[in-house]
């Protein structure tokens, strides 16, 4: 079963799971890096910060209750946009309808 959740600042370790997971598995498909995720940069702070942007839309997505997947999007032009900045599924959940 495929489930989507919205995170809040206090799901920022699941966040940080699939964030981290993500920018290990493609790096070549973020503006971030995982080295500027990692060491100083990997503070609880920061993580609630991220899923604390006004108006955006943090989504993870759960497939029979195993995270597989993220999506993030935050305010774009106009009251009705939201702009994706980054969406990932993890190799094993693709082609199942997750993304």
């Amino acid at each position: 079963m495929l489930e989507l959740r919205t995170l809040k600042s206090d799901d920022w370790p699941l966040w940080r799971e699939l964030r981290l997971a993500a920018l290990a598995e493609a790096p070549y498909a973020f503006g971030s890096t995982l080295a500027q995720w990692q060491g100083s940069g990997d503070r609880e702070e920061r993580w609630r910060a991220r899923l604390s942007i006004p108006g955006a839309h943090d989504l993870v997505a759960l497939l029979d209750g195993l995270p597989v997947g993220m999506a993030s999007g935050v305010p774009g032009e106009g009251a009705e946009n939201v702009e994706l900045i980054s969406m990932w599924v993890n190799p094993t959940a693709r082609g199942k309808g997750v993304g």
